[in-house]
C-alpha cells in the first residue's frame, strides 16, 4: 500500500512539473531562437523594401493624370525620401526586437516556442521559411489590384464628405 501511496505521489509530483513547466513563459534565448529560424530579421528588411515599392506605387497612382514639372518632381522625390527614412527608422530591428520579446513572452509558454523551434528545425519549417519572402513577394505584387477598389471607394466617400462640407458652409453663410 506504501509502494501504491509513493507512486501516485511521485506521479502527481511528475505532473505537477509538467504542468508549471507548460505555464512558464517562454525565454528570451529561445525567443531568439526562433527569431533567428524564422529569417525574423531579414523578413523586416524586406518587408521595408516592399514597402518602397507599395510607396512609389501609390504616388505614380495619385500623379497619373497630373503633368509633373521639374520643380513638382524635386517636392514629390523629396517626400518619397523624407517617407522612407520614416519607415526605416520606424521598422528599425533593434527597436523592434524588445517588444518581440515582451509579446512572444507574454503569448507563449516555454513549451510552445519550444515546439515552434521544433517546427522550424524541420525539413518542412525550413521550407517554409524558405518560401514565405516568395509567398510576401507574389502577395505583394497582387496587393495593388486588391487595394484599387477600397481605394477608390475610399475616394468616393472621401469626395462626398467634401462636397457636403461645401454645401453646409454655402448653407451657413446663406443664413448669414
Amino acid at each position: 500500500m506504501n509502494k501504491l501511496l509513493a507512486t501516485a505521489l511521485v506521479w502527481m509530483l511528475i505532473g505537477g512539473a509538467a504542468v508549471a513547466a507548460n505555464t512558464a513563459p517562454a525565454s528570451d534565448a529561445s525567443i531568439r531562437e526562433m527569431l533567428e529560424l524564422t529569417n525574423a530579421q531579414q523578413m523586416l528588411e524586406g518587408i521595408k523594401g516592399q514597402m518602397a515599392t507599395m510607396m512609389n506605387s501609390a504616388m505614380q497612382n495619385a500623379t497619373k493624370d497630373q503633368t509633373i514639372t521639374p520643380a513638382r518632381q524635386e517636392i514629390l522625390d523629396r517626400m518619397r525620401a523624407k517617407m522612407s527614412a520614416v519607415v526605416t527608422d520606424t521598422l528599425n530591428w533593434d527597436q523592434l526586437l524588445p517588444m518581440y520579446l515582451r509579446t512572444f513572452r507574454a503569448s507563449f509558454t516555454q513549451d510552445e516556442i519550444d515546439g515552434v523551434i521544433k517546427f522550424y528545425k524541420s525539413p518542412a519549417g525550413r521550407a517554409y521559411v524558405k518560401k514565405m519572402p516568395l509567398v510576401m513577394q507574389n502577395v505583394m505584387k497582387e496587393m495593388p489590384e486588391f487595394i484599387k477598389p477600397l481605394q477608390e471607394r475610399m475616394a468616393a466617400i472621401q469626395k462626398e464628405a467634401i462636397q457636403e462640407l461645401k454645401d453646409l458652409k454655402e448653407k451657413e453663410d446663406a443664413k448669414k
